[in-house]
């Protein structure tokens, strides 16, 4: 079973699967769950309501990052992968922020688990990108 992990030293390979992981599990809600359930986060008071098409729309969104953080996660020492799956953390993090400081679509209190995984990620992939893929 041990083999199916990935094979990198160190423990950010297996972070980004568990959060590919995370992504997957949050597409599959938004696919197969009603509306209010996949887009139980985006509640704040310029929220409108659930819809079944943004439901599966950010459903595919996490397809992509499950694909783009898995892969990341086997071949980490590729510098385009590594920046490809850092992009989505920064991207994840952008998407928070302006529903909650900009359009109000959200809460701070449905974002701060979001901005606490992003932030970390994104500061422990900057910090580590050197030990990983060297100077490219």
């Amino acid at each position: 079973m041990a083999e199916l992990l990935p094979q990198h030293p160190g423990r950010l390979p297996y972070f980004l699967l568990l959060t590919s992981s995370m992504a997957f599990v949050h597409a599959a809600v938004c696919y197969l769950a009603p509306a209010t359930t996949g887009l139980k986060q985006f509640q704040g008071p310029s929220a409108p309501p659930p819809q079944p098409l943004l439901a599966r729309v950010y459903g595919v969104k996490n397809i992509y990052t499950t694909l783009i953080r898995a892969y990341a996660a086997y071949h980490i020492t590729n510098p385009e992968l590594y920046t490809l799956a850092m992009c989505t953390y920064v991207g994840a993090l952008g998407l928070y922020a302006t529903e909650v400081f900009y359009y109000k679509t959200t809460r701070m209190r449905e974002a701060t688990s979001t901005f606490i995984l992003t932030t970390s990620a994104i500061a422990w992939m900057l910090s580590q990108r050197e030990y990983y893929i060297g100077g490219n």
